[in-house]
């Protein structure tokens, strides 16, 4: 049964209420580099790990509406913790779209409650932007698989207890998706994040050395990655992500309104500068503009409408480019301080430039929105 609005609203205040209990500490996380636990089990305590899990699984039943809206209040309080909470629910949109009943009670279940975390494995260091043409192939062995091979950029990587794995097919045409679980003989994390953003995420290398899986590992039939990737993974991620980077504008907005009107210069506090005022300005449109988008994309892809898959493209660009922009102005509008760590505008401005280069980046997502609206095949 779907989500009223106003089930989706009490979802999103629950996660507004978390978000504001959260975002005292994601700057001490941000400067140690720190995985964010303590946030995850706030999550978890407030039932919304199981957001996309279904409600016979112990979760909430959610769509990708309520995703956009929880997503940007983890976003508003910390760029990692809500990159490392979409993919959680990436990996378990993932699973729970084909489970067995079986995969459904080892796997969901506690993931549901936070006692398991999921992310996704897919991108290796050969195909770049292009995350859905592995080159990992699955090997058949004694009735199930053997993988070899490393995928780049596993955020989460050592912490994460399920890590769905896109693999090319064992046999025929298309892809395979097999969850590898952490503890798995020949699965290994190396390396650390060192980006300059989103500092906690745990965006590593994992390694897959003969790792060996039985046949229940399989997500679907073989040959079901393909639609795995395109029908549940990427309007996850895209509305996801899109979604966080509006929180992180929303939260640069919040945070160069609160100093402006506080900051005095010769001629009094910098609210009174016209200048400033038509930054403010400026950011507040962009935020709303952006989140419209969001929401607009997230409904339609609820509803099944043929024109969804433009704009929840578009929504991922609008999004993480109006992160960009308006974490840009909140620099400019607080002048030296927001350069130095005295205020979370630099954190901001450096977390809000990660999201255009996600793969599939900006500008691969332009040139197939470019391509939808002139008739021309994406592939």
């Amino acid at each position: 049964m779907p989500l009223t609005d106003d089930a989706r609203k009490a979802i999103a205040d629950q996660a507004w209420a978390v978000a504001e209990k959260m975002k005292p500490s994601a700057a001490s996380l941000d400067a140690n580099r720190t995985y964010p636990d303590d946030h995850l089990d706030a999550l978890a305590g407030a039932g919304l790990m199981g957001l996309l899990v279904s409600r016979e699984h112990g979760g909430l039943g959610g769509d990708l509406t309520s995703l956009a809206l929880v997503c940007e209040a983890v976003g508003w309080a910390n760029g990692s913790t809500g990159l490392v909470y979409l993919m959680h629910l990436c990996g378990t949109a993932t699973i729970g779209a084909k489970a067995t009943p079986e995969q459904a009670q080892e796997w969901l279940v506690p993931a549901a409650t936070g006692d398991t975390l999921a992310t996704l494995a897919f991108s290796e260091r050969a195909s770049g932007a292009h995350f859905y043409m592995p080159e990992i192939k699955a090997e058949k062995s004694n009735g199930g698989y053997v993988l070899n091979g490393r995928k780049s950029f596993v955020t989460s990587g050592g912490y994460a207890d399920l890590y769905p794995v896109l693999v090319n097919a064992s046999g025929g045409e298309g892809l395979d998706v097999l969850v590898v679980h952490g503890a798995d003989k020949g699965a290994s994390f190396t390396g650390a994040w060192e980006g300059i953003g989103m500092t906690g995420n745990s965006s590593i290398e994992m390694g897959l050395d003969g790792v060996e899986l039985p046949a229940d590992r399989l997500v679907g039939a073989e040959g079901d990655g393909q639609e795995l990737v395109f029908n549940v993974v990427a309007p996850t991620f895209l509305i996801g992500l899109a979604a966080v980077n509006v929180g992180i504008a929303q939260a640069a907005l919040d945070d160069t309104i609160e100093h402006v009107k506080t900051r005095r210069n010769a001629g009094g506090i910098l609210a009174e500068l016209p200048t400033v005022q038509t930054e403010i300005a400026e950011m507040t449109i962009a935020v709303e503009e952006a989140r419209a988008l969001v929401i607009t994309a997230a409904r339609a892809a609820d509803a099944g409408d043929p024109a969804a898959l433009p704009l929840v493209m578009q929504s991922k660009i609008g999004a993480t480019e109006a992160a960009i922009d308006v974490t840009g102005r909140a620099m400019e509008a607080c002048g030296g301080l927001a350069y130095s760590k005295r205020l979370d505008i630099e954190r901001y401005w450096r977390d809000g430039r990660a999201g255009s280069v996600m793969a599939p980046t900006n500008e691969v997502l332009k040139q197939w929105v470019g391509k939808l609206q002139t008739g021309l095949p994406l592939f």
